[in-house]
């Protein structure tokens, strides 16, 4: 059992990014990712929208709400093509989970979790450093539990910036981009997909 990492949440900046979503040189979609802080329980936190949008064929828009400091997540909500999908609220020693038409599944936790549908911002937070080895447990509404596991396996410039590179995913690995100076999500690639700066988001909310 590997000790938790301390994950610090104040190490992410407002702001609003735009990605590309690739598989080889075909650009296929885009991401919006917005960051914005707010007050939740009476502490700050972080209100994160991730909306993916590829052609008409797919549109998925994630909603978090995580505690400023750790990204301990209070309420997460997901829209496909503009419908709730599936909505959690985390709560002491618990979660429960709601889908439309479906009675609310509540899960006992018996220890701090993270939210597994947010991955490049909560690797994000990490103490980050050449070599370094993090395993951090989260819950994913159709996984479950589960922990990501994750290494820091290098060093690559993402135009004039410097990245950590982030590897995770066991057997399917997917490698993401952390930018060292201001702990930005620069990018990723995995499974034939890859994910980096600069796509269109007009239309996307």
């Amino acid at each position: 059992q590997a000790a938790l990492p301390a994950v610090n949440g104040t190490r992410l900046r407002p702001g609003t990014v735009c990605y590309a979503i690739a598989r080889g040189e075909t650009v296929m979609g885009a991401t919006l990712q917005t960051v914005k802080a707010t007050t939740a329980n009476g502490a700050p936190a972080w209100d994160v929208v991730v909306h993916q949008r590829v052609g008409d064929k797919f549109d998925l828009r994630d909603h978090f709400v995580l505690r400023q400091k750790d990204l301990a997540p209070i309420a997460f909500d997901s829209r496909k093509s503009g419908v709730e999908h599936v909505r959690v609220v985390y709560g002491p020693g618990k979660l429960v989970t709601t889908r439309p038409g479906a009675a609310p599944v509540e899960i006992a936790l018996t220890g701090p979790v993270w939210e597994g549908n947010l991955w490049g911002l909560t690797f994000a937070a990490l103490p980050l450093k050449e070599g370094a080895h993090f395993e951090l447990p989260f819950y994913q509404y159709d996984k479950g539990l589960g922990r990501f596991r994750l290494d820091v396996v290098g060093s690559e410039k993402v135009g004039d910036r410097e990245a950590w590179v982030v590897e995770t995913g066991g057997d399917r690995k997917v490698r993401y981009l952390i930018g060292k100076a201001d702990h930005a999500e620069l990018g990723y690639a995995g499974g034939g997909f890859a994910q980096r700066l600069g796509g269109d988001c007009s239309g996307i909310q």
